[in-house]
């Protein structure tokens, strides 16, 4: 397995997410969310509500999150080190 396939984003993680859904993931801590398109200037209709709009996010797990981030972290050490 490559590394930068570690690092893509699965696809089927991007949701819209008006405000008031997305502080709800946020107070959850059970998702980690990044969005999008930083720039993204168009919203579109909330896939949890239907009634609001918002912004594209990706949702990846906190479990899975973490996991990346340690992956990232982990530094080399040689044996002759210890």
């Amino acid at each position: 397995m490559s590394r930068s396939y570690a690092r893509n984003v699965n696809t089927a993680s991007l949701i819209t997410l008006c405000p008031v859904c997305l502080h709800a993931f946020q107070d959850a801590k059970k998702a980690f969310l990044r969005r999008a398109d930083v720039r993204q200037q168009t919203k579109d209709v909330c896939t949890y509500c239907q009634t609001r709009y918002g912004f594209d996010y990706y949702v990846q797990s906190s479990a899975a999150h973490r996991d990346t981030i340690r992956r990232k972290v982990r530094t080399h050490v040689s044996a002759s080190n210890h």
